[in-house]
């Protein structure tokens, strides 16, 4: 559903404010009582002042009394303003040192739920924008939701000892703030629910401005910006998404103008400063029905709960985004995970570690063609696969369905005999180790890039040992601080900016760490050399010889050595069998071999 026609009832609003902020007050139940509470002994406080003791004082000094009197009045008026006020400033406080950690613990809540996402969510682009609004959003809509409410709080209690003194004086005053409140809140949501959509929009013009000025300042995009003419592209790319965002801002403050007049000149020109100190002004001196401290006792009250209708109005209105905003931000956190959250009904298998394909097939999710179609084979223990296949054959896919990072559309693979949906997720994933094409290396230690968690004293070893089966072991020698050197200069100006190919060995040594039976090296050596590609593939398979290893690879000289190679086309099989069979074939993977690997062989296998 597009943001544009998403409709939120008022139920469901005041259901997603609520929603959020229970959600905060899991990690600090006395945050926000302190918050409100502050609120309400601070307005309420003021009111009473402003007020009843207001009008007492007035009267006091209009019947000529004693200076005691006096002083009595301005002693209670001193005491109560200052304990409100410290009692207001003690509790705000407290709630902002609280809500430092509170809002940490929601990013980091944020951050688990994303990890726990299932794979196919980041094809959706409603879940996506869900995902960016909820994470950008979650810290002010928590803020928005309790002051909000506390304001609205406020604003009750105030109104009822302002109001107190109107209708014991003359009820009619009241009117007044009550149509100007009435105008502003139909106004003000009116205005609010354009400048929700103005945002939404924005956000979305503003990814693609965002991303155009971002490649300018990133590393890796600089030496192509520096030697081609892409940064022209680039440009107008960016000057089209000013524009539009241009047009876009002109069409809705033409739209929020209207509302935004009436607002002013009905709420605050006629109600506010107009129609109350004429209608007092004809009881005191035409009816002449109040006295001066009636006067300005009343013209206060009326002055107070006006602020506090446009108090609440304005609370209103945050509430109406923080509810509108936590609707995302609720839909992203209910949101039921399938394959990550498995459990599993079965054991993972232990000793039979076959991996089984049965007619395979896959599409995306709203996709009506098929990425793999009846794709079968088996993989034990000890054998090595290769996947060979143009770009597009569907080679990647397979290896996620492998994973389980989505699930088949038709068919079943199963590990051990089981069907990997009855197996819990991350348990079987343990018995996998994967090198994806498009790794990252993270701005930590070598250590813990290798090992993908914190590194304790007792893997020092292991981790060395993984470096040097990756082929590492003589960029390792030459790091100052060994293991211990921190990758890419994300945090440290000393940090280490390995190259390509000796971030891809430093991501193999990663499969090496763990004793799996499967390992899946998705394009694991693509940024080396021919030569030096080969001896790391060498050195891969002779350390993984005790494990099942798939292996894709667009350069064949790689997969020359498997034990079966499986070539891809438009998702299915197309051909089987080992290097030497497929040659005597004459097919695709034969001119393949022809047009490609011929060119490496002296150098290689020399």
């Amino acid at each position: 559903m597009s943001d544009k026609k998403e409709k939120i009832g008022i139920k469901r609003l005041i259901s997603n404010v609520f929603y959020v902020m229970k959600f905060a007050c899991r990690h600090d139940k006395k945050m926000a009582g302190a918050y409100i509470a502050g609120q309400c002994i601070h307005n309420g406080a003021s009111a009473f002042l402003n007020t009843f003791i207001l009008k007492e004082i007035i009267d006091v000094l209009t019947d000529g009394a004693d200076i005691s009197s006096i002083i009595a009045l301005l002693v209670i008026w001193l005491l109560v303003d200052s304990v409100g006020l410290a009692v207001h400033i003690a509790l705000e406080n407290f709630f902002y040192t609280r809500f430092v950690r509170v809002s940490g613990a929601v990013q980091r809540e944020l951050m688990e739920k994303a990890q726990l996402m299932d794979l196919k969510c980041y094809d959706i682009p409603e879940y996506y924008d869900d995902f960016v609004i909820a994470a950008s959003q979650s810290e002010d809509m928590v803020l928005k939701g309790i002051m909000s409410v506390a304001r609205i709080a406020a604003s009750i209690l105030t109104m009822l000892i302002a109001g107190t003194m109107i209708v014991v004086m003359n009820p009619v005053i009241a009117v007044f703030p009550v149509i100007g409140f009435i105008i502003n809140i139909i106004t003000r949501f009116i205005i609010t629910k354009l400048e929700y959509q103005y945002n939404l929009e924005k956000q979305r013009i503003g990814r693609k401005a965002d991303y155009s000025k971002r490649v300018f300042y990133q590393p890796e995009y600089a030496k192509e910006i520096k030697l081609t003419g892409i940064e022209e592209a680039l440009m107008e790319q960016y000057d089209e998404a000013i524009d539009e965002e241009r047009k876009m801002a002109l069409k809705y403050s033409l739209k929020i103008l209207p509302p935004t007049l009436i607002n002013w000149i009905c709420t605050f020109t006629l109600c506010q400063f107009f129609a109350v100190p004429v209608y007092l002004a004809y009881l005191a001196i035409e009816k002449q029905s109040i006295r001066l401290g009636d006067v300005a006792s009343l013209k206060n009250a009326t002055n107070r709960i006006k602020s506090c209708l446009d108090g609440m109005n304005y609370a209103l209105v945050d509430f109406q985004t923080v509810g509108q905003y936590a609707e995302k931000f609720r839909r992203f956190m209910d949101y039921e995970v399938n394959i990550e959250g498995c459990e599993g009904t079965e054991p993972v298998p232990e000793n039979d570690c076959t991996l089984e394909l049965k007619n395979v097939s896959f599409k995306y999710k709203d996709s009506e063609k098929y990425v793999l179609k009846n794709v079968s084979m088996t993989i034990r223990r000890g054998e090595k696969l290769a996947l060979v296949g143009e770009n597009g054959a569907g080679k990647s896919t397979l290896i996620k369905l492998i994973m389980r990072l989505y699930d088949v559309t038709e068919g079943s693979i199963t590990f051990g005999g089981v069907d990997i949906r009855r197996l819990n997720t991350k348990e079987y994933r343990k018995k996998i180790g994967t090198v994806f094409q498009d790794f990252q290396i993270y701005g930590a230690t070598l250590a813990e890039n290798v090992k993908t968690d914190f590194a304790a004293e007792s893997d020092r070893e292991k981790i060395i040992a993984a470096l040097e089966r990756a082929d590492f072991g003589s960029k390792l020698a030459k790091l100052e601080s060994g293991i211990d050197t921190e990758l890419t200069k994300e945090f440290s100006e000393s940090g280490t900016m390995l190259s390509g190919g000796e971030s891809q060995k430093a991501a193999i040594a990663r499969m090496f760490m763990r004793d799996m039976p499967i390992a899946i090296l998705d394009e694991p050596s693509s940024a080396l050399d021919p030569i030096a590609e080969y001896r790391l593939n060498k050195s891969m398979l002779e350390n993984a010889e005790n494990q099942a290893v798939i292996l894709i690879s667009h350069r064949l000289s790689t997969t020359k050595d498997a034990d079966r190679i499986i070539l891809l086309e438009n998702g299915s099989i197309a051909e089987s069998g080992t290097h030497d069979q497929l040659l005597a074939k004459g097919g695709t993977y034969a001119e393949m071999w022809n047009v490609q690997a011929e060119k490496y062989c002296a150098s290689i296998y020399a």
